[in-house]
């Protein structure tokens, strides 16, 4: 029969297990939370991918009357019926893209922190072999087993979950900002394609037309009209519109191998040229985009969880001046010894009744309960003032994210703006002049009454506005990029269409 001299109340006993039960409760809630939040949503952005996709590649193209437009394998421009377009591939990035994969399984991994940190620790396990055993009444005592339990102020745990809790709440935002930045990298790889190669569709329609004009000089020079000088300046710019052409596939070549690796394809992939499109019209104010930028831009509500997390720290390391206890259990071998035998009483020839424990040599057993004496003061003054520190500095960081968030956005719309303006201004007015006045300029010409160089000069104005006029239009929809990046939403979500 197993005996002990200690006397636990049995209050004390019930008191430290329906402790330690609603802590574990506790810290099982806190994970299933963590975990719930993740899978929800990772859920919700795997599903609304689609969506996501429509929204930032812009409601509908503007149809064009011409032919879809692609490159062949030896860099000429062919027609096509059907491609790809910008949605496909920001629903294809959103899906391969290798960094968000990454960002995703970084949350997972985040989140199986909180169980680990509310955890208690491993329990110890201690045995004591005595090379002298102690002898007592009951039989000598050479062996103790025993097993420990480190028992954590219930809050310090419960902070350290919390803090592992908003490193989840972290992951996810850095999570958010990658896909932003994969779907506005896909949009801007995609609309200096579109400008490549709205650029080169003008280049080639313009070497058509400087060889109609070489064939009116060369019949301006056959009636001697016209010095073969003519000719000369138009070969020599019709030569430099072919090294232009060349210089083009090349930066087509790039820019597909670049979009081909946001979408984790094979960096020749063929790519169609993008659709034509109108004038986006974005006319919001600073403050109105802030205020969306605040409650949705991922590096701002990233920096609100850092700041959160550093609070949590701070309440931690103040809990380090409370001790920690430690509650075991300890088994005490015990070898039988011979029985006691008391002499024998020389008046009455008769042994006194002695107790016979010894012969039974009973193993005891003993409940052990410790706590930490937390007398360090200054490595624990040290810790709090650490976490004030680092408390103090996510503060500013956040301050300084928001001023950032803030510039960003005003910079991304007025680039719009300007833009917009310029776009608008090349299409319809400064195209459309330059254009009658190369027409008018070659109508001169053919009736002698003008220069030819007159002539080449209005040609190349032309052909330069009007791929000016591309290129603004690409810029334009790269800095919506930029500033769907900086407020954390896309057009159609902040209200443009």
């Amino acid at each position: 029969m197993v005996k002990s001299r200690v006397r636990i109340r049995p209050a004390l006993i019930s008191c430290l297990a329906i402790t330690s039960l609603m802590f574990f409760m506790q810290s099982c809630t806190m994970y299933q939370d963590g975990t719930r939040e993740v899978s929800a949503y990772l859920s919700r952005k795997a599903a609304g991918n689609i969506e996501q996709a429509s929204a930032y590649a812009r409601s509908k193209p503007v149809q064009s009357n011409e032919l879809e437009i692609e490159y062949s394998a030896d860099g000429d421009l062919t027609n096509s019926q059907t491609h790809e377009g910008l949605r496909d591939f920001i629903v294809l990035a959103l899906s391969h893209n290798p960094d968000i994969k990454a960002a995703e399984e970084l949350a997972r991994a985040k989140v199986e922190r909180i169980r680990q940190v509310t955890a208690l620790p491993d329990p110890f396990l201690t045995t004591k072999i005595l090379p002298e055993p102690i002898r007592t009444a009951e039989g000598d005592n050479f062996f103790i087993l025993g097993v420990s339990q480190k028992l954590p102020v219930p809050q310090k745990l419960d902070r350290a979950g919390r803090i592992a809790y908003e490193q989840t709440r972290i992951a996810l935002q850095q999570l958010q900002a990658m896909r932003l930045r994969v779907i506005a990298d896909v949009k801007r790889a995609y609309f200096q394609l579109y400008v490549v190669d709205r650029s080169h569709v003008a280049t080639q329609a313009n070497q058509d037309l400087l060889r109609g004009l070489i064939d009116v000089a060369h019949a301006q020079v056959a009636v001697g009209r016209r010095s073969q000088d003519d000719v000369l300046r138009a070969q020599v710019e019709l030569s430099n519109l072919e090294a232009e052409l060349i210089i083009l596939r090349q930066k087509r070549v790039t820019t597909v191998a670049r979009l081909n690796v946001i979408l984790a394809r094979p960096p020749k992939s063929e790519i169609a040229t993008p659709d034509d499109f109108g004038i986006r019209d974005v006319n919001f104010a600073v403050d109105t985009l802030m205020t969306k930028a605040v409650a949705a831009n991922p590096d701002l509500l990233l920096m609100q969880h850092q700041v959160e997390m550093d609070r949590e720290s701070l309440e931690l390391a103040k809990l380090a001046y409370w001790p920690d206890f430690a509650l075991g259990f300890e088994w005490i071998s015990m070898e039988p010894r011979d029985a006691f035998e008391a002499p024998r009483n020389r008046m009455t020839g008769r042994r006194p009744v002695t107790p016979q424990m010894s012969e039974d040599g009973s193993d005891n057993w003993a409940i052990t309960f410790g706590f930490s004496l937390p007398i360090w003061r200054d490595k624990i003054k040290g810790g709090i003032e650490e976490a004030s520190r680092r408390l103090a500095s996510s503060q500013a960081k956040y301050q300084s994210t928001n001023n950032r968030i803030e510039f960003d956005v005003q910079d991304a719309l007025e680039r719009v703006r300007s833009q917009q303006k310029l776009a608008q201004i090349f299409k319809d007015t400064i195209i459309p002049q330059a254009e009658q006045t190369y027409r008018v300029s070659q109508a001169s010409y053919t009736a002698g009454t003008s220069d030819f160089q007159y002539v080449i000069d209005n040609w190349r104005k032309w052909l330069v506005f009007t791929i000016q006029y591309y290129r603004s239009m690409g810029e334009l929809e790269q800095s919506v990029a930029d500033l769907e990046q900086a407020i954390g939403l896309s057009m159609p979500e902040v209200g443009v269409q």
